[in-house]
C-alpha cells in the first residue's frame, strides 16, 4: 500500500472513535477513483457519503487526499464539499445560500490554513493544498482534522436553520 494511504488509514483509526463519541463525526478512509483512498469526515445527517450503496453522493463532507499528480508536486489536498444539499431529507437550503453563509462564518478561522481558497462554486466550500513530505504528513493530516473539527459546528448551525 502507498505509504501516504497507510498514513491516512492510521489517522482514521486514531481519530474515528474520539470524533464519533465527542462530536458525532464519522472519520473514515474510503476508496475513490484509482488513487489512494481519501479520508472523509462528516456527520451522518449531513451526507450519504458513507452509504456504499448510494447512486451518487449528496451532502456536506470533508476530504483529505493524495494522488499521483499531487505527489509529483509534493502536495496533498483537502476540501469541504457541499453537493446537492437541497436534496438532503428535511432541509430547504440551496447550495449557493449555504456556501455564502458558511464561507462568511469560517473565513477568519481558516485564513491561516495552508494553501486555502474560498473562491469556488457552491459545491466546493473551501479547498487547499499543503506540502506533502512523508515524515510530516501524519501531523499535517491531524492539523486538517482538527481544523475541520473547529468549524464543524457552523455546518450544524446552518443546517439547523434550514430545517423544513
Amino acid at each position: 500500500m502507498n505509504p501516504y494511504s497507510e498514513i491516512l488509514k492510521q489517522q482514521a483509526n486514531k481519530h474515528a472513535a474520539k470524533l464519533s463519541k465527542k462530536h458525532g463525526i464519522i472519520c473514515k478512509q474510503m476508496p475513490f477513483g484509482d488513487g489512494p483512498a481519501p479520508l472523509y469526515m462528516a456527520k451522518p445527517h449531513w451526507t450519504n457519503r458513507f452509504d456504499e450503496k448510494r447512486e451518487s453522493t449528496i451532502g456536506i463532507f470533508c476530504s483529505i487526499w493524495v494522488s499521483p499528480s499531487l505527489l509529483k508536486e509534493r502536495k496533498f489536498a483537502y476540501n469541504i464539499h457541499s453537493k446537492a444539499i437541497r436534496t438532503l431529507p428535511g432541509y430547504t437550503v440551496t447550495s449557493q445560500e449555504f456556501a455564502k453563509e458558511f464561507r462568511s462564518l469560517v473565513k477568519a478561522k481558516v485564513s491561516k490554513w495552508p494553501g486555502i481558497s474560498l473562491n469556488h462554486g457552491p459545491t466546493t466550500l473551501l479547498q487547499g493544498k499543503d506540502a506533502c513530505e512523508l515524515d510530516s504528513f501524519a501531523e499535517k493530516v491531524e492539523a486538517r482534522i482538527q481544523g475541520f473539527v473547529d468549524i464543524h459546528e457552523y455546518v450544524d448551525d446552518l443546517l439547523e436553520a434550514a430545517v423544513s
